[in-house]
């Protein structure tokens, strides 16, 4: 029963997905391109670096590393979003970036594959149960010395001041916005409470899975107000 549960569940993330892609794409949100500037800083990547992109969207975080490193293996379960992608690379006779359809859940590589393992605003859909699986395979997936950086919305579910404040910021936006922000504040909450689709946890939290799976040099920062990033290294 299980095995069907999550086959349901890729496919309704798959379909999800698929209808977003073409509006993701187009988005303008400063506070996203803050954090993909972060992780990419943090990264260190170079020249050499052969890198596994998680979720890799349209290309956000795939494109600028491919300016700096080997090789991208950029990794998203939506087809339109590979398309979006490759379109992308074709245009831009990118020619160091692989795209492939697949969901996180159903990877898997050989050990000491990557040099940097990367990820923006995807694994907060992750059960924490898969979330603390991606973080042990990451690690293992990585060569010595690899690192893995990634960007996500960062807050547990109200238990600390800071998650009330990033809470309470949301909200006080989406009411600005009128009925369609009103709209989004239900339609969220019931996301977030329910832990469908929206299932992020905090910095701390994320820290600790890093720090359980072997990681060293584990740190995270705050970027906007419900994101940050989260890093480490495995020992040479």
């Amino acid at each position: 029963m299980s095995s069907v549960i999550g086959k349901l569940g890729l496919a309704v993330q798959r379909s999800v997905w698929t209808r977003r892609a073409d509006t993701w794409d187009h988005a303008e949100n400063p506070g996203l391109g803050r954090v993909i500037e972060a992780i990419v800083a943090k990264a260190d990547a170079l020249p050499s670096s052969e890198v596994l992109d998680l979720g890799c969207g349209s290309g956000q975080l795939s494109l600028p590393l491919s300016q700096k490193v080997k090789s991208v293996l950029a990794v998203d379960i939506s087809p339109r979003m590979i398309e979006l992608l490759q379109s992308k690379l074709s245009d831009g006779r990118i020619g160091n970036v692989q795209a492939r359809v697949a969901s996180i859940q159903e990877l898997d590589f050989s050990d000491g594959s990557f040099d940097l393992i990367v990820s923006n605003y995807a694994l907060h859909h992750l059960s924490d149960d898969q979330k603390r699986w991606i973080v042990a395979q990451a690690f293992r997936w990585l060569r010595p010395n690899g690192r893995m950086v990634f960007g996500d919305m960062m807050f547990g579910r109200g238990g600390s001041k800071q998650d009330r404040d990033i809470i309470a910021s949301k909200i006080s936006i989406m009411l600005r916005k009128g009925p369609g922000g009103w709209w989004r504040i239900a339609k969220n909450s019931v996301r977030y409470l329910a832990r469908v689709q929206e299932k992020p946890i905090s910095q701390q939290a994320w820290v600790a899975l890093y720090e359980q799976a072997g990681f060293v040099e584990v740190g995270s920062e705050a970027v906007v107000a419900e994101a940050g990033i989260v890093f480490g290294s495995r020992r040479g």
